[in-house]
């Protein structure tokens, strides 16, 4: 298959995939840094030094690329974990919960703008983006659930109770990254991750 005439050594194919890849990372400045409001096609191009004609060849708009930002700051949470547990000093629920929690953590910390595009920037934009954000929330909630769950197959009544519990888990969790992240990642990430841990796994550790 033809991927187009090269240009200084790149085909047609390259330069636009390497034009997605300085929006995207332009995005994620804007977003995570002055917020979706300030991310104008004009603000991005110029952030990601495209030019304004090329952002449609990759997104239908600032709502596609919001998504398309938020795509890969989630993904960059989600794949924290495995990594951590399997790294992990021991199997007991309480020192998996602490691994996984404070990969998932070391994240959001190394890179600030990613808390703001995952808690904060999807808030009010669209019924679409309010669902995809939702959806993403519910399946943390279950990875981080899971980390202290023993692995039987669940009843469907079960199933609920799992579902329910596991949206309770990321909504506490996501209320602690939110005030974690506003406060400036105080406290240290060590005492949030064993708090969280503890709430995790049923404890009664906070506070």
């Amino acid at each position: 298959m033809s991927t187009g005439r090269t240009y200084a050594g790149a085909s047609a194919s390259d330069r636009a995939e390497d034009r997605r890849r300085r929006l995207l990372d332009a995005g994620l400045q804007v977003l995570g840094t002055d917020g979706y409001r300030a991310a104008t096609v004009r603000r991005i191009c110029r952030e990601a030094r495209v030019a304004d004609r090329y952002f449609y060849e990759c997104f239908d708009g600032t709502e596609a690329l919001l998504l398309a930002v938020y795509a890969e700051c989630t993904a960059r949470l989600r794949d924290a974990v495995p990594p951590a547990l399997a790294a992990a000093p021991g199997t007991e629920p309480l020192t998996l919960a602490r691994a996984g929690l404070d990969a998932f953590l070391r994240v959001v910390e190394d890179d600030p703008r990613l808390a703001r595009v995952v808690w904060f920037e999807v808030l009010g934009v669209s019924p679409e983006v309010e669902r995809t954000s939702l959806e993403t929330m519910s399946g943390f909630g279950r990875l981080l659930l899971a980390l202290t769950a023993d692995h039987a197959a669940p009843s469907p009544a079960d199933a609920i109770a799992t579902r329910l519990r596991a949206d309770a888990v990321i909504g506490g969790i996501s209320h602690v990254v939110m005030t974690w992240t506003v406060s400036g990642f105080d406290p240290p990430r060590d005492r949030v991750t064993d708090a969280l841990a503890l709430f995790l796994v049923g404890g009664t550790g906070l506070g």
